[in-house]
């Protein structure tokens, strides 16, 4: 049976590095990224740079406003964003939202990309919220960026193996199985490892695709586990309060090391802490929908 797997992984393998049409850095972050390394940046040029993608300003408008993402004042324009976020931390709303946006998945009955958005971008503004409520405010630009793009490697399988994405979810559908299992049986790999091969694909930095590899189990991060666990918690909170779901987490199961990496007394604690977050996902997930 291992030799099975290894062989299915080594199939896997050869399938991704095979693809030759993987979506590029998109040009806007690009530009953007040039941008933000001009000491003569302007509130202006910046703004003027990012509003040529309509799309990209309404969905930084909408993350702006959320009730996660923790801004105190109505962002009613591109140009006030900038100015009420500052540069770095626009800078990584269009690094996320770009790269999650790069890949163009075609809505079937298996995958509405709308129910997809909402859950990234959920997981990604309230991971940022955690970090900072958690003390962890220095992992917040990551903890965004990491929780939009968590399940990216679901986007891969769905556009580039979508006979075996099909195979999968008719497979849990069928055995009452969970996705990660399904998809080690039938690929020999997850889609987190999926996640992590774009990531490098990308030239991310390595702590955001051991987030990737590992979000689903953060207690076998190698390189921040207190970032990996609190992309796990954020996405974890969808399912358990039932706010910006996506159904490829259904019956996902909480990694309890996030209680003691993220310092939590018990898990009665950390229970009371996702309830106090009840309104907070369910307005959220009502408020980015695009």
């Amino acid at each position: 049976m291992e030799q099975i797997l290894i062989d299915k992984r080594k199939k896997t393998e050869t399938q991704l590095t095979g693809i030759k049409n993987l979506p590029l850095i998109p040009k806007v972050m690009f530009e953007v990224t040039k941008l933000l390394k001009d000491p003569s940046l302007n509130t202006n040029s910046l703004a003027n740079v990012i509003a040529k993608d309509q799309g990209l300003t309404a969905k930084i408008l909408s993350i702006a406003n959320s009730p996660l993402y923790g801004v105190q004042r109505k962002v009613t324009s591109l140009e006030f964003a900038v100015v009420v976020l500052g540069f770095k931390e626009i800078g990584n709303v269009v690094t996320a939202v770009s790269l999650a946006d790069a890949i163009k998945v075609t809505p079937d009955k298996n995958f509405d990309p709308v129910d997809f958005w909402i859950h990234s971008m959920l997981v990604g503004t309230a991971a940022r919220g955690i970090s900072r409520e958690l003390g962890h405010a220095e992992l917040g630009s990551d903890a965004f960026v990491a929780g939009v793009l968590h399940e990216i490697g679901i986007q891969i399988l769905h556009k580039f193996m979508h006979k075996d994405f099909s195979e999968i979810v008719s497979k849990v559908a069928l055995e009452d199985k969970h996705f990660l299992d399904v998809e080690n049986e039938i690929l020999g790999i997850t889609h987190e490892e999926i996640g992590k091969f774009l990531g490098e694909k990308w030239n991310l930095p390595q702590v955001l695709c051991d987030v990737l590899n590992h979000h689903h189990h953060p207690g076998e991060s190698t390189l921040n586990k207190e970032l990996t666990a609190i992309v796990h918690l954020a996405d974890f909170m969808t399912q358990a309060l039932q706010a910006g779901t996506f159904y490829w987490d259904n019956n996902m199961d909480l990694d309890k090391s996030v209680i003691k990496i993220l310092g939590f007394s018990s898990e009665t604690d950390l229970s009371k802490f996702i309830l106090n977050y009840k309104d907070l996902f369910i307005q959220t997930a009502n408020s980015i929908r695009i």
